[in-house]
């Protein structure tokens, strides 16, 4: 499923469902963040209306812009692609573990 910044209801939608039960899902007009939470993996990402994005995992953390949002198949991934820019946000295999829970 790829969307354009354009499509910023659709993105929200899509990423809430993404992140549903995985951890704490913020989603207001201007942006969308998910944080895991204790004691699993820290982790989180935070998308902005406007192209922004703040990504962090263990070992590493970005702050990069983008245009396009690519969700993977499975909702496990999220791939964020810019002018001279192209992310993937993986959820962590701990973390998707919570989805076979419910």
């Amino acid at each position: 499923m790829e969307y354009l910044l354009e499509d910023w209801g659709e993105i929200g939608a899509q990423f809430s469902t993404m992140f549903s039960g995985l951890g704490k899902v913020e989603r207001t007009e201007n942006h969308l963040s998910f944080t895991s939470n204790a004691p699993m993996v820290t982790t989180g990402i935070q998308l902005t209306k406007e192209g922004a994005l703040i990504a962090s995992m263990p070992l590493h953390a970005i702050d990069s812009c983008f245009e396009r949002v690519v969700f993977g198949e499975g909702l496990d991934s999220i791939r964020l692609i810019g002018p001279m820019f192209d992310y993937t946000y993986s959820i962590p295999y701990e973390i998707l573990a919570l989805r076979d829970t419910d």
